[in-house]
Parts: structure tokens; C-alpha cells; sequence
């Protein structure tokens, strides 16, 4: 692999200027001889999101799993019929029955909620092992057992018919995890089908609340057979679902190539983008929907305000939830996790939104590279923040289960349902604190309510040795954080695939998001499959030319790249705004 001098790079120097206090620096490229491209100045200055600019650039201590490992294991016990142990195995299969049972918290009965059984099949796959065949079970085909012919979606239990699909994680989520599983399995013509009935059924959704001309999604989800609004009577549920719509009449516009999907695809973000909210994680995939959306058809759709609607930003009655940020807990950053929002930067996180958000916000940054150093600081201390969700990192005060855990989960595997920034009722001064609320409101676990004064006192006298606050739940997303970050040589600085997670996305090379929140210089090395050309879209230039693996990539302090591994020798051209590689777009914004 030779070193590549300033003759070969099709870019000539970056041109720094100040506009409104920011240093901006416009792209000024060139493309090689031959190609016949004219230099195109580009304005790519990095934008920041006021969430991230109060997480620290390291987080303290530095202490990032192995998530990559730590989702196969994960997934390894879980989906295991026949590993044996207290309230193991997790998962039950009858071979006369379709679908599978498994448990919603470990330590209570058999379910078949979609979040816990269908997020672990595509979980298993993001992880790299094959959910056909593991411990002799084809989980993929018992997936589709949660597919209901009538309306033409996943729905959140296997036999569920009621017409009525609420606008939430236990309606129109169940849905997203059909189409992941028909994106993760482009050759199984049933899934395809499947696909195709779900981008029909949203579109009814978007037509019956005024897409295109008139949208208004201030409802709780939709009735089918009536044709419309109605849905679960939880009033935050109005909050920031109509992303869950757009994105899938997006991924049905790139498939079905239908102009009219596409449009209401539009309308709804920017009915969203005028309309802001957030709750759970009905919204998390606005960001992503609205940066593909403005790349096909020019920049109408607001992301500054997509994006800080997606860190919550904003007042508690529209915000109930956010992203934590700037909390130190006991010498432990805690930020970059997702959950309820309290008083004074109090906080009750999630394991789901946790282990959710990222797979939803690094693919951003192949279509709007502008955020690339705020997402990739994000990732960063939610990569790190995770572990306080599993105990690691957490003495035995600081967590509901810890002695049951020192028997039965000896790595701290398996997820909490929460992490709350101080425990309950007398374990208020524990902070942070690792929970659920099974136990606390006597959810299927034999015993009453505890009450606050008696909760440090219970936990000693029975509820430590039992695992029902250890939610699968929320855990079993795991693979959407392992399934897209990986370690390199230099600790913190995390290798995002860029592509794992944007299900149905247009064609595409290899495509990395990197970041160094050091302070000096940091040599990254590359762990590339084939010799290749790599292209930062955040300078605009290929920084190697027949990089081998293990090319090293400087990254100054502070900088992120987003490092596309362009095939040797590929015609560049420029096409409707588009660096295109032997006809596959490397970069959307020239």
C-alpha cells in the first residue's frame, strides 16, 4: 500500500472563512483527470446540537464494553431453549405451535410481546450470528407467526386482529420490526410480500390523516375498520409518532418506487418538523427519514429541529423524554442515555431507547455529514453509558439484583430495565441506581407494592435474589448497539457502521463514521476486507488510494470522518447534487 501525496487526492485545500462566529470551511474539489468534474465548493462545517456540546468529548470513567461480544453472548443465553438455571431458560418453543414464547422480564412468564421476541431475531443477525439455525430453532420463520393477514402488519402479540393499531411501541412498532425483518432477508418472498402489505397499511394511515395537502397526526394511532383515528388512551402517545409513519412510507417509496408514498412520506415529516415532540421512541427514527428525504428532492425539512426534537430538547410537556447529558453521578458520566425526563436533570432511563438510538442516528451522517462529530460524540458516551444498564460498573448498593446477578450473571449480560439518576423511596440517595418497575408496583411477581420506606429493606429480604426488575424486553436490542460499533486500536475511538441499521437504504460501499475526542492527534488503523480507495465526505477528498488493510487514518483532535471504501479505480462523476463511484452515490452533498 503506497502513501498518497497531494497530486492524487481529488480535492484541492480546504478555504476556511467566519460566518455568524462559526469557522465554516467550504470543500473546494477537484476530480481526477479523465473524470472531466469541475471543483464544487461545498459549505460541510460541522454543525453542533446543544444536548451533545454538555456530554464530555471523553466520558469519565472510559469504560466501553466489548458490545459486539457482549450482543452475541447475550443472545446466545436468551434464545437458548435448554440452558438451565434460576428462572432459565428465557425462551420457550412448543414444535406444534407456531411463534415462540419468551419472557418480557426474566423473572416472570412466557410472553409473546414483539418487542421481546421479534427485536431478538433481528438483534441475533445485526450481532452476526444466524437466527435460522441457532440451538436447532429457525427463530426467522416462527418470527412471521406475529404477522396478521387482515390488516397487513406485525402486531405486538401472535394472533392479535383488532383493527385498531395504536401509535406507539405496541402498534405501529411492531410493524418497523416486520419490515427489519424483510430488510435483513431480501430473498424470502414472503417477508417481501409482508413488506409490501405494511407500506400499504401506513399509507392508509397517512391518506386517512390528510397526507398530502392536510396532514394532522395529533391522534392516538388508527381503527381500520372504520378507517379512523383511534387508538390507547395515553395521552404523550400524541407526542412524536408521526416518524414512525414517514419512515415507512419512505422505505415503501424505495422499494415500490411509488411517487404518491413518497410524497406523504414528505408531508408528514414536515407536518412532524412543525409539530415537534417526543415520547418513548415512537420519533426515533425522524432524524434519519428527514436527512434521506431531503437528499432526493433539496433540503426542506428542518434537521436542526429534528434533531433537537430527537434529544429532547424543549419543555417537559412537549419533551417528556430526552437524551441525559451532563450528568455525573458518583464520579460516573451517565449521558447518552434515553428515558424519562425529572426535575433539576433528574432522569429515568431506558435499556430500549438506549440500545435503539444510536442504529437510528449514525446512519444519518452517510446523507448529512454536517452532523457527523455531533452524532459521533453521542455515540460515543451512549457506547460507554450502556453498561450502567447491565450493573457493570455498579457496586452491589447501587442496583436491585446484584446478588441474584452474582449467581446467575456473573459478565452483567443481562439488561436492567432502567437507570434511574437516584434509587427509590429510601434508596434515594443511591445515585445512580439500576431498577425496573416490576418490583415497585408488584407486577407478576408475587408480592404486594413495595413501599418506598421499605424498598432498601425488601431488596435484603427477598427481591435482591430474584431477577425481576431484568427486563428482555429492553435488553434484547442489544444487538443494535453490538451490531454497528467496533473497537480499533485507539481506546474511545469507536469504528460506526454507517449502513447496519438503514434498512432499505439506496446502494452503497462500506461506510464507517469515526471520531477522536482527544486532544492531540490520534493514527487509527483500519480494518478494511480488501484493498480499496477511501473517501471522507467530510473533507471531500480520498485520503488513500489503494489503502490495504490495516491503513492508518490521522484524526486530528475533535475531527470525525465518515470513511467510504470506494472500489479501485471506480469512474467518479457528478450527478444531481451526487458524487457518484462506478454509479453508487459516496457522497450527497458536492
Amino acid at each position: 500500500m503506497r502513501r498518497v501525496h497531494s497530486s492524487d487526492l481529488h480535492s484541492l485545500c480546504l478555504v476556511s472563512i467566519s460566518f455568524a462566529g462559526v469557522i465554516m470551511a467550504p470543500r473546494c474539489r477537484a476530480q481526477s483527470p479523465g473524470n472531466n468534474i469541475a471543483p464544487v465548493f461545498i459549505n460541510n462545517a460541522q454543525r453542533t446540537i446543544a444536548t451533545v456540546e454538555r456530554m464530555p468529548r471523553l466520558p469519565i470513567p472510559l469504560a466501553i464494553r466489548p458490545w459486539s461480544t457482549i450482543s452475541k453472548t447475550y443472545y446466545q443465553r436468551v434464545l437458548n431453549p435448554d440452558v438451565r438455571g434460576d428462572h432459565f431458560p428465557m425462551v420457550k418453543l412448543d414444535p406444534q405451535k407456531p411463534g415462540f414464547l419468551i419472557k418480557t422480564y426474566a423473572g416472570q412468564n412466557y410472553d409473546s410481546e414483539a418487542f421481546s421476541a421479534l427485536l431478538a431475531v433481528v438483534g441475533s443477525k445485526l450481532a452476526g450470528l444466524n437466527p435460522e439455525k441457532l440451538y436447532g430453532v429457525d427463530y426467522v420463520q416462527r418470527a412471521k407467526a406475529w404477522y396478521d393477514p387482515q390488516i397487513g402488519i406485525y402486531r405486538h402479540r401472535v394472533g392479535e386482529r383488532s383493527p385498531v393499531v395504536h401509535a406507539d411501541i405496541y402498534g405501529y412498532w411492531p410493524a418497523i420490526q416486520g419490515l427489519m425483518l424483510a430488510a435483513q432477508y431480501p430473498r424470502d418472498a414472503e417477508f417481501q410480500h409482508q413488506a409490501q402489505t405494511t407500506f400499504a397499511a401506513f399509507e392508509r394511515i397517512a391518506l386517512g390523516l390528510g397526507c398530502p395537502a392536510h396532514p394532522d397526526y395529533d391522534v392516538l394511532g388508527w381503527n381500520f375498520e372504520k378507517n379512523s383515528a383511534e387508538g390507547r388512551p395515553e395521552p404523550m402517545n400524541r407526542l412524536g409518532h408521526a416518524p414512525s409513519v414517514a419512515w415507512v412510507l419512505m422505505a415503501g417509496a424505495s422499494q415500490t418506487g411509488d411517487a404518491e408514498m413518497l410524497a406523504n412520506a414528505r408531508a408528514t415529516m414536515l407536518w412532524y418538523a412543525a409539530h415537534l415532540g417526543r415520547y418513548e421512541i415512537s420519533h426515533v427514527m425522524g432524524p434519519l427519514t428527514a436527512a434521506r428525504l431531503n437528499v432526493q428532492e433539496g433540503e426542506q425539512i428542518d434537521m436542526d429541529r429534528v434533531l433537537a426534537a430527537w434529544f429532547g430538547e424543549g419543555t417537559l410537556e412537549r419533551y417528556p423524554w430526552g437524551i441525559t447529558a451532563g450528568t455525573q453521578l458518583n464520579g460516573k458520566t451517565c449521558d447518552g442515555l434515553d428515558g424519562a425526563r425529572w426535575g433539576n436533570n433528574g432522569f429515568y432511563a431506558f435499556s430500549l431507547g438506549t440500545l435503539q438510538g444510536p442504529a437510528w442516528l449514525v446512519p444519518v451522517v452517510r446523507y448529512d455529514q454536517r452532523y457527523a462529530r455531533a452524532i459521533a460524540r453521542y455515540a460515543l458516551n451512549a457506547a460507554n453509558s450502556a453498561r450502567l444498564l447491565q450493573g457493570e460498573g455498579l457496586d452491589s448498593t447501587h442496583q436491585d439484583h446484584a446478588t441474584w446477578k452474582a449467581h446467575w450473571d456473573k459478565g452483567n449480560i443481562l439488561f436492567y430495565e432502567g437507570l434511574a439518576s437516584t434509587g427509590p423511596g429510601n434508596a434515594h440517595a443511591l445515585m445512580p441506581y439500576a431498577r425496573g418497575d416490576a418490583v415497585l408496583n408488584g407486577w407478576n411477581t408475587g408480592h404486594p407494592p413495595v413501599s418506598d420506606d421499605q424498598y432498601l429493606q425488601q431488596r435484603e429480604q427477598w427481591f435482591g435474589n430474584t431477577p425481576f426488575n431484568i427486563a428482555l424486553y429492553m435488553g434484547n436490542s442489544v444487538g443494535f448497539l453490538g451490531g454497528i460499533v467496533r473497537p480499533t486500536n485507539v481506546p474511545a475511538i469507536l469504528r460506526w457502521d454507517c449502513t447496519a441499521t438503514d434498512w432499505f437504504h439506496p446502494a452503497a460501499y462500506p461506510t464507517h463514521l469515526f471520531y477522536n475526542p482527544f486532544e492531540q492527534e490520534k493514527s487509527v488503523r483500519l480494518e478494511l476486507e480488501k484493498p480499496c480507495d477511501l473517501y471522507d465526505t467530510l473533507t471531500g477528498r480520498f485520503v488513500a488510494r489503494e489503502a490495504s488493510p490495516g491503513f492508518h487514518l490521522h484524526l486530528a483532535p475533535n475531527q470525525a470522518a465518515v470513511i467510504v471504501q470506494v472500489p479501485e479505480a471506480a469512474h467518479i462523476e457528478r450527478k444531481g447534487g451526487h458524487l457518484l463511484a462506478d454509479g453508487v452515490v459516496i457522497d450527497y452533498r458536492v
